[in-house]
């Protein structure tokens, strides 16, 4: 047991006052005339009875009423353990969230987070459940609801392990919620413990935990300073021989004092160059690497920070680049046309183009491979090419680009490929001969990958596009048309046949029906067209932790290929997703580089840790409680006062004494009335 007010306690030597009351009280002597006393002899009475308590229950009563008064103020609370038995409805069950992002990863910080998780096991009584769930960008759960705190400890220490994740609080406070509308007590209380960065306060979004739910929050003191790599811009995929831009990276540091060191850029394991800096007052330093030389495949790099600092795993940033051989572009048509000169121009122009365009009037002579020539634009055919010689090849997954002008033949189209196009071809319309000079795009599909680069500021450059003429189309059965023009007719329709595509432009690619050649968004619509069509996307230099890598299953190569891949992290494991052996797609756990082998292939993978995680500045208690916790459920006290509080809330005693002192003293008031008077004096004369 335990007193709030433990100096009320003093006020115990009022016991003594009855006492002394008892043992000093004189009997109250009658006075009677006498005539004389001369003949009356003296004799002495021993009044042994004023040394002794009388009425020891009016005593008994006296004392414990002042006793009881006086524990009453002292507020007292029941912690025994037994507790809780006598008043199940005091029980709690407790959600303890402990953040293992990577900002508690140093281990003086982990260690103290576990030593808080231990002691709050440690403080449950025998009726309390708990249940333990460790966070970062996303929450797991390390138990489930149980009362032994042996269990709980157990569970603890072998499951509970720190992460490269980035925090999100109101992820963690959700599934905490969550979890308490499972438990079997009415009292609900999140008990969390971490280091309040200021980088999990995102994403809010005004939710709140219930207020009947109490949060406690253990503060660990984390890292004071860290210097890490916040941003490189670097591109996986290169079509030369060198590298051909230059690597842009940015260090900074959350030190209030400017930071010296040196950034090294390894490939390979061999030292190509480094750079030495200094951070500036605002504690960012911006450094570049010059282009180097590449080997054919694919090459890991990787920038490093030294000297190095508590968060290790940040101090470096894991990249892969890849020199590969442009994809090649196929355009059909006739001889002596030169309307393809705008769109050769548009997707050869540049530096480390995926590009390499081929211009000829029919086909080569074998089977069109996807994998040789990603894509196949036909442009102002009058007659098509074979339809069979296309269709095993979009199956495969080639592309398809149909482009209609002047010479195209509607009868033609409609007839050969009506498998194969997405559209009907009806007419020509030439809006010059009507009332307007000019018709534009309109009705466009802006999240569409061809679109996506165009939204908001861009828009205007597609929609300024003059069109003088374009053919009339009707979509046939799932095609799905992307832009249409001023009057309602199709400018641009898709189909999928197979696992290809079929992309149909309704006008021309040179100026004769449109200025869209002259225009600023002729050669990324053509660009972004391409990559989409060829299902060609370029490949991320290097991934975020915990992002998600889909992984396809190849076909299997040779008479005894497998189709099977299998992917190693970082430190040499088998990586397993879904509970299954070949799962569609696994998530990024750790930082480096993850190795994906399909039959005879290898592929790598580079993972870095979130920059966001790296700014270590905390925000306050009161400015977390402010966004997620009520004033209801806010523990403002330490664990220990908190809980003693608590408990003088759930128990009441204090109330209960009150009660029990006040019938102690109407009992007293009652014996006190019918309890015999002291006696007189007895007077003893001789005669």
């Amino acid at each position: 047991m335990t007193f709030l007010a433990p100096l009320f306690l003093l006020a115990t030597v009022a016991i003594g006052v009855p006492i002394y009351l008892h043992l000093v009280q004189r009997e109250k002597i009658k006075r009677t005339p006498f005539a004389s006393l001369m003949f009356v002899g003296k004799i002495p009475i021993k009044e042994l009875h004023k040394r002794r308590l009388t009425h020891l229950l009016l005593l008994f009563l006296r004392c414990l009423g002042l006793i009881l008064l006086v524990t009453a103020f002292g507020r007292p609370v029941i912690t025994a353990l037994w507790l809780n038995q006598v008043n199940p409805l005091a029980a709690t069950s407790v959600v303890i969230l402990i953040d293992h992002s990577m900002s508690m990863s140093p281990e003086p910080v982990w260690e103290l987070a576990l030593e808080a998780a231990e002691k709050k096991i440690d403080s449950l009584d025998q009726a309390d459940e708990a249940l333990i769930v460790q966070f970062g960008e996303t929450a797991e759960a390390l138990s489930g609801w149980d009362d032994s705190p042996d269990r709980l400890r157990q569970a603890l220490r072998q499951r509970a392990a720190p992460s490269w994740e980035s925090t999100s609080y109101i992820e963690a406070l959700r599934i905490a919620v969550d979890q308490l509308e499972d438990a079997r007590n009415s009292r609900k209380q999140i008990y969390l413990i971490t280091d309040l960065q200021s980088a999990g306060m995102a994403a809010a979004g005004g939710w709140r935990v219930p207020p009947e739910v109490v949060v406690e929050i253990e503060t660990i003191p984390g890292e004071p300073t860290n210097l890490f790599v916040e941003e490189v811009r670097v591109e996986r995929d290169v079509f030369t021989d060198q590298y051909p831009h230059t690597i842009l990276a940015r260090v900074r540091s959350d030190s209030e004092q400017p930071v010296e060191g040196e950034a090294q850029l390894f490939l390979e394991g061999q030292l190509i160059n480094r750079a030495e800096f200094k951070t500036s007052t605002e504690g960012t330093v911006n450094l570049t690497f010059k282009p180097f030389e590449l080997e054919e495949g694919i090459s890991r790099g990787k920038i490093v920070l030294e000297p190095s600092d508590a968060l290790t795993d940040d101090n470096v940033f894991y990249f892969v680049v890849e020199r590969q051989q442009p994809r090649q572009i196929r355009v059909l048509q006739e001889g002596n046309a030169s309307s393809s000169f705008y769109l050769e121009n548009a997707l050869t122009s540049g530096e480390n183009l995926p590009f390499k365009v081929e211009v000829s009037a029919q086909l080569p002579s074998g089977t069109l491979d996807p994998a040789v020539t990603p894509l196949v634009i036909i442009n102002d055919l009058a007659r098509p090419p074979r339809a069979s010689g296309f269709e095993t090849y979009l199956e495969a997954g080639g592309g398809l680009v149909v482009i209609l002008s002047n010479n195209v033949q509607a009868g033609n189209y409609n007839r050969e490929w009506e498998d194969l196009l997405p559209v009907e071809l009806l007419e020509r319309n030439f809006v010059r001969q009507q009332d307007k000079p000019f018709t534009s795009i309109t009705e466009v599909n802006w999240d569409h990958p061809i679109f996506f680069i165009f939204q908001d500021l861009h828009k205007a450059a597609v929609a300024s596009t003059q069109f003088y003429g374009y053919w009339r189309m009707s979509p046939r059965e799932n095609a799905t048309v992307l832009a249409r023009f001023d009057e309602g007719d199709p400018a641009l329709i898709e189909r999928a046949v197979g696992k290809g595509k079929v992309i149909v432009f309704a006008s021309s690619l040179d100026p004769v029906w449109t200025d869209f050649p002259l225009r600023s968004a002729y050669v990324p619509f053509w660009y972004r067209l391409a990559q989409y069509t060829a299902s060609w996307q370029s490949t991320p230099a290097a991934l975020r932790i915990n992002r998600v890598l889909p992984v396809e299953a190849p076909a299997g190569e040779g008479a005894g290929g497998s189709g099977s891949w299998n992917v190693i992290d970082p430190k040499g494991q088998r990586v397993l997703g879904l509970d299954q052996d070949n799962p569609d797609f696994i998530q990024l756990k750790m930082p480096g580089y993850y190795e994906v082998r399909s039959n005879k292939k290898t592929d790598w993978v580079a993972v870095n840790t979130p920059p966001e995680e790296s700014d270590l500045s905390p925000v306050s208690l009161e400015e977390f409680q402010a966004v997620f916790v009520p004033l209801e459920g806010r523990a403002e006290q330490s664990s220990l006062e908190a809980s003693v509080l608590e408990r003088d809330r759930q128990q009441s005693l204090w109330w209960l004494l009150l009660v029990v002192a006040s019938l102690v003293f109407l009992t007293e008031w009652w014996v006190a009335n019918r309890s015999p008077r002291p006696g007189m004096l007895q007077e003893n004369t001789g005669l």
